[in-house]
């Protein structure tokens, strides 16, 4: 199984509601809205898909699958840019 977790080596600042990021290696700042700064939140621990789909559907109303193609584009968008590690588990 797939799991994702948060790259420690991001220094954050919440903002308004709102997550600020910046990757010192990478010289870059990222900002991340309401639903997803909740997801960055769950990635605290590693967590899969399918968890943080679960997760996310009990905090805001959204279908199951509006809910996973979402998820499943920002969490490839975060491995894209270095800021979560994909992992697996034993």
């Amino acid at each position: 199984m797939t799991l994702y977790i948060q790259n420690d080596l991001l220094t954050t600042a919440l903002m308004d509601g709102e997550l600020v990021m910046m990757d010192v290696s990478q010289g870059k700042y990222f900002g991340l809205n309401s639903f997803a700064t909740q997801i960055w939140s769950l990635l605290a621990s590693p967590k899969s898909i399918d968890d943080l789909v679960v997760e996310l559907m009990s905090l805001f109303d959204v279908t199951e699958d509006v809910c996973r193609a979402d998820t499943t584009l920002f969490l490839q968008q975060l491995v894209d840019k270095q800021l979560v590690k994909v992992t697996t588990a034993a």
